[in-house]
């Protein structure tokens, strides 16, 4: 073969290889601008998929806080009804007291009465004295928790809930619940376990001091008793949990304070029943004895013997109804 040739063969070959080398990158480029394609399509999709699932979460942490601040509303709603209640009762049988009073002087002043009535009076006097007597203690209570409370162990919501308590509200609290519902007096400790005390009477013992002092609205929620729903009340409830709801906290966290506000307005109501019965009963009772004792004044100062049979009747029943409300001074809520 001639040199020419030679050459000529070896230019097609160094042509071809040439050729199939720029094939083969070209097709390199494609296949890896096709990846790249790929990959960043890829991409987008986990960056969609990822702010998706943030919004997701995000909303959902949204309607866990919207569902806790529903139910809180309606813990407030219902305990505002029931603390009325209470007070309403508390002046009910505040009333009583006087009313029952007034028949007593009306009835001291018959002369020749007969002494069946000045037993009837006796256990009469013993359940408005234990009515009264409940009500110094919760006044007392209310002083020594204030005290209690203020110490550096009870933290700043204790301190808060007993500081800003109205007096009526603690005797309402203590004559419709009793004086057990407190567990140990408070009056009757100090130091620590004077302390530890306050605590109880507020949250049946669920309350729990830390971080400083502020108290874990997880606690106050898990409260044991009607003693601890009251004197905390509606709003240091709230303010507890807006200030804990502030911190990060898992769904279930979250599910389980809703689940714990829902199971005490539930109980909240139940109690707001009791109390209304109770001061349906005793209003009625004692409106009653108000119209009977008004029939019974002429009576006043006079000698029962000289009394008609009616008017003997009336007198009789005018003591029957007094024994049946004094008995109710002695009535709490369990």
């Amino acid at each position: 073969m001639s040199d020419r040739k030679k050459i000529s063969l070896q230019s097609i070959k160094d042509a071809a290889v040439k050729s199939a080398s720029a094939i083969d990158l070209e097709t390199a480029k494609e296949k890896a601008a096709r990846a790249g394609e790929i990959i960043g399509s890829k991409a987008v999709e986990i960056k969609d998929s990822a702010i998706a699932m943030k919004d997701d979460i995000a909303e959902k942490l949204t309607e866990l806080d919207r569902m806790l601040a529903s139910s809180i509303t309606e813990y407030n709603d219902a305990y505002t009804l029931m603390n009325d209640k209470g007070v309403q009762l508390f002046v009910e049988r505040t009333r009583a007291v006087d009313t029952i009073s007034f028949v007593e002087s009306l009835v001291n002043s018959i002369a020749n009465r007969p002494k069946s009535f000045d037993a009837e009076f006796e256990e009469i006097r013993l359940e408005r004295d234990s009515f009264l007597n409940t009500c110094d203690f919760g006044q007392r209570e209310l002083q020594a928790a204030r005290e209690a409370a203020g110490g550096a162990g009870a933290g700043i919501a204790a301190g808060a809930s007993v500081a800003f308590m109205a007096p009526t509200a603690a005797m309402w609290v203590a004559t419709t619940f009793g004086t057990a519902s407190t567990g140990t007096a408070i009056s009757a400790l100090s130091g620590a376990a004077a302390t530890n005390a306050a605590l109880a009477w507020l949250g049946g013992g669920a309350l729990s001091a830390g971080g400083g002092g502020v108290v874990a609205g997880n606690a106050l929620l898990a409260m044991a008793g009607p003693i601890g729903w009251t004197i905390a009340g509606a709003t240091l409830l709230t303010s507890i949990l807006l200030f804990t709801s502030k911190k990060a906290k898992l769904n279930k966290q979250k599910n389980e304070e809703i689940e714990a506000v829902k199971t005490n307005t539930e109980k909240v109501r139940e109690i707001d029943a009791q109390i209304k019965q109770l001061l349906d009963e005793t209003s009625a009772i004692r409106t009653g004895l108000s119209s009977s004792c008004t029939s019974c004044l002429p009576l006043f100062g006079k000698d029962y013997s000289a009394f008609s049979e009616e008017q003997k009747n009336s007198l009789g029943a005018l003591v029957n109804q007094t024994k049946a409300l004094s008995a109710l001074f002695g009535k709490t809520i369990s």
